[in-house]
């Protein structure tokens, strides 16, 4: 009697295992996400490298005053973040700054670069203000930005706008 009651244990302890184990699970690549996020799991979504594409235009008329270049930002915990972009027509050094969560899905952050002529000397620095607003599923994410750029002694000297839409880099 006591090896049938084992051996019953053993049978149904297998059976669940192989339901388990071969059971249909539904998975999905475009998941929602969970309605409960905290505060704290929103501010993370900005969180991590994006390559991104920028557009430069007037910011009086909207006329696109140079062709889309990329640039890619990386937002860290706590606060900061590092930018680079190539193309814009500038020689330039990267693009350091911080970042802040503000609302739901939106980021205000600021960045500076240093700018140079094309032999070499400081020309001044660049200082880029933008909104960031992080898509749903926080894998993607557009801005608005507006520059200040200023000459060796710190003189403002022009202002800028811009479009950005990025993605994540995974």
């Amino acid at each position: 009697m006591k090896n049938t009651f084992l051996k019953l244990i053993g049978t149904a302890a297998m059976t669940i295992l192989m339901l388990a184990m071969f059971a249909q699970i539904q998975v999905s690549a475009q998941q929602e996400p969970p309605e409960d996020l905290t505060k704290r799991d929103l501010a993370q979504a900005l969180e991590g490298s994006w390559d991104v594409q920028v557009t430069i235009f007037n910011c009086q008329t909207g006329a696109v005053l140079r062709p889309t270049f990329p640039a890619m930002g990386t937002f860290m915990r706590g606060g900061t973040m590092q930018e680079f972009g190539v193309g814009s027509g500038l020689l330039r050094a990267p693009g350091h700054g911080v970042w802040s969560y503000q609302s739901g899905r939106s980021f205000y952050n600021t960045f500076q670069f240093f700018r140079f002529n094309a032999d070499g000397t400081f020309a001044g620095k660049q200082i880029v203000r933008r909104q960031i607003e992080v898509s749903r599923f926080r894998n993607s994410f557009t801005a608005v930005s507006a520059s200040e750029i200023f000459n060796p002694a710190g003189i403002l000297i022009a202002t800028g706008c811009s479009t950005e839409s990025a993605t994540r880099f995974e």
